[in-house]
């Protein structure tokens, strides 16, 4: 993406974070998603928010989307357009922790959006995923992704 991508995290993927955020993503625990937007939501402007899908088959077997929770919550928050464009893929290999060699899932938008907004991601790692999702949406100028974690070895900034 020609602009580059702001990342605004709420935690690093350590310790306590990501313990808390595993139990958002497997198990549901959906007050993780409450503190991460009370943590990001004073340090990021009020534009639409889209978040970025979880695949299918790992919505039905964790039973949660958690870009979706915290994407919700964070529009919420910000009093902006929750905006639900990204068609998620039906199966992804898992990436979290594992091999990052693997290509990123692949997203198609269900409608263009125009003008700036905020994508919205569980745990930004190696930030593919963040621009596969930000380039199927267009984005060719700065994008802003938040996220409940990052870790150390994320490629965005």
């Amino acid at each position: 993406m020609a602009g580059g991508i702001r990342l605004v995290a709420a935690f690093e993927h350590a310790g306590t974070a990501r313990i808390l955020v595993h139990g958002l993503k497997y198990r549901g625990l959906t007050a993780y998603a409450d503190l991460v937007v009370a943590t990001v939501s004073p340090q990021v402007p009020r534009l639409p928010v889209v978040p970025i899908p979880r695949a299918w088959t790992r919505q039905i077997r964790y039973g949660i989307d958690p870009a979706r929770e915290i994407a919700r919550r964070l529009a919420v928050a910000l009093d902006a357009p929750f905006l639900e464009v990204l068609r998620p893929p039906l199966h992804s290999r898992r990436r979290a922790g594992g091999d990052h060699t693997r290509p990123a899932p692949s997203f198609l938008a269900k409608q263009t959006i125009g003008g700036r907004f905020i994508l919205v991601d569980d745990v930004v790692t190696t930030g593919a995923t963040v621009r596969s999702a930000g380039e199927s949406l267009g984005i060719d100028g700065l994008a802003l992704v938040v996220a409940a974690n990052v870790a150390d070895r994320c490629l965005v900034s």
